[in-house]
């Protein structure tokens, strides 16, 4: 954000661009619209500078401070607001959600979504609905959640016995959690989307790209915010030469990965007899029944989307469930004690168990409350005018919900900076992850709602079950609770800015066998 400042100081850029925004703010004030309060801004910049660093928090003090749940800023040559209330959210993702159905265009989505016709990134219109339904009907139904459940336990067992044979040395070396956890999103989803698993250091140029396009759609670019600069900008820092190169790269291995399934020379992982996403894909290519066509950069476009809104998202929640858990070894007890009343003997978690963990679904939901993984949301834009909390939003404008402000709520949650799941498990069981109210939102909602909540549970609640049930959980020796570095690294999701390191122990009533772990050697 520093660079992204740096570069449109020039003093005749800054000249130009002044005299755009002091027509626009002070002119435009003019207009009878009634518009959100707002924070004094900067010149060129506006109010730019507060996306620094983690603006979600930056966001919600300001709202507070400013006692304004919405606010209007101007972020260089664009207009937003910034929800922080559940009534103000319900109002823009229902009475207002067809208005504000659209989504902004990144840099990197016009790239690395091939002309954003992702579903995540993909503008308002025809191919979007299209696009969508195929990827809740086909993709992310029910029935094709379930069929997945087959590389989800695989997947899992890998970890399971990794965690094994590090639980079982005497020396009781700490595990990198995050590492584990980000292994393990990314082999589901890979094999999911690609039928393949992720390659981790081995020089695949699968892993080695998608790595590249994860990193690049996690941060903001001049070009997002003026856009005027952008060719200019982008070709300064190297951006689009590092976009086009990924781009490149991404069609390359996308094409070998459709060419092989088209042709049957692809080769399953052991045991995988069901369709992955290219497999569904290419056959919705073929049906005569959709309203646009679908091309082959846009199955590339959807199963990438698939691939890298899920991998992050669901690594950096297992991530805070985790240490949140070891920080509270009392509530570690609680829900480890459910999950062993629950699966009893039986040696291992089943996905039909998870309907009955009420305390670890509380935990999880807690968890969402206190580290929103995508605590803004993926930004809206809105195509029509509108008014929320009584304010006119004209068409363009760039809408933020922050759940971060949310969930941090003295008005909505009781001591909202503790952690507590018995808030969701006593007397809040009522709020759920599709909350009604609003109050917890994070899969978003309304058309733009994620399409794969149910995915993405599934692999969530599978896993932490799994290492309640066969681990017994420490810090590290010496290391309190109040020494866990909290800190955030804001980006495609919000992670801990330092890895999670814990001591694992086998426990011997529920040990993780060795004959099952034969089974899943790499």
């Amino acid at each position: 954000m520093e660079e992204l400042i740096r570069l449109v100081l020039p003093v005749s850029v800054l000249v130009l661009v002044s005299a755009v925004y002091l027509y626009f703010t002070v002119l435009g004030n003019r207009s009878r619209q009634r518009m959100p309060p707002a924070p004094p801004g900067w010149p060129v910049i506006g109010h730019l500078h507060l996306l620094s660093g983690m603006p979600h928090h930056t966001l919600a003090e300001l709202a507070k401070a400013m006692r304004a749940p919405l606010l209007r800023l101007q972020l260089g040559s664009v207009r937003a607001v910034v929800i922080s209330k559940p009534e103000l959210a319900r109002a823009a993702l229902t009475t207002n959600d067809a208005a504000l159905a659209s989504r902004p265009h990144l840099l990197s989505g016009q790239f690395l979504s091939f002309g954003c016709s992702d579903v995540t990134f993909g503008p308002a219109g025809p191919y979007h609905r299209m696009a969508r339904r195929v990827v809740v009907s086909e993709l992310l139904s029910p029935r094709r959640v379930a069929t997945y459940g087959r590389v989800r336990v695989g997947e899992l067992r890998r970890l399971l016995a990794r965690l094994t044979r590090s639980a079982s040395s005497p020396a009781a070396v700490p595990v990198d959690l995050s590492e584990c956890f980000l292994h393990l999103a990314n082999d589901v989803l890979c094999r999911v989307a690609f039928g393949r698993r992720f390659a981790h250091g081995k020089g695949d140029k699968l892993g080695a790209v998608l790595v590249e396009a994860q990193d690049l759609f996690a941060g903001f670019t001049v070009g997002d915010f003026f856009p005027e600069l952008e060719p200019f900008a982008s070709t300064v820092t190297g951006l689009r030469r590092r976009l086009k190169n990924c781009l490149a790269n991404l069609r390359e291995v996308c094409d070998e990965i459709i060419d092989n399934h088209i042709s049957g020379k692809r080769q399953r992982v052991p045991g995988d007899r069901d369709e992955d996403f290219v497999d569904v894909l290419l056959r919705v290519q073929k049906s005569q029944d959709l309203e646009v066509p679908l091309t082959d950069d846009n199955i590339k476009a959807l199963v990438l989307d698939m691939f890298i809104a899920g991998t992050d998202t669901s690594s950096a929640t297992l991530e805070w469930v985790m240490t949140e858990l070891v920080r509270h070894p009392w509530i570690l007890k609680k829900a480890q004690d459910e999950v062993r009343r629950v699966v009893g003997d039986r040696g291992a978690v089943e996905e039909s168990d998870l309907g009955e963990l009420h305390y670890m679904r509380a935990v999880i939901k807690e968890t969402f409350r206190l580290h929103p993984v995508v605590p803004l949301l993926v930004p809206r834009e809105s195509v029509a005018p509108s008014k929320l909390g009584g304010y006119d939003i004209p068409a363009g404008t760039r809408v933020f919900i922050n759940t971060f402000a949310m969930g941090q709520d003295p008005e909505i949650w009781d001591k909202p900076t503790e952690f507590s799941p018995e808030r969701f498990d006593n007397g809040g069981g009522d709020i759920d992850l599709k909350d009604p109210d609003f109050r917890l939102l994070p899969f978003g909602g309304g058309r733009r709602g994620c399409p794969g909540y149910s995915f993405a549970l599934a692999t969530v609640q599978l896993t932490l079950a799994s290492l309640l049930y066969h681990f017994d959980w420490a810090l590290p020796a010496g290391v309190r609770a109040d020494d866990v570095n909290l800190d955030e690294v804001f980006g495609l999701a919000t992670r801990k800015k330092e890895p999670l390191f814990v001591v694992v122990r086998n426990n011997e009533q529920y040990e993780f066998k060795g004959e099952e772990l034969n089974e899943v050697q790499d």
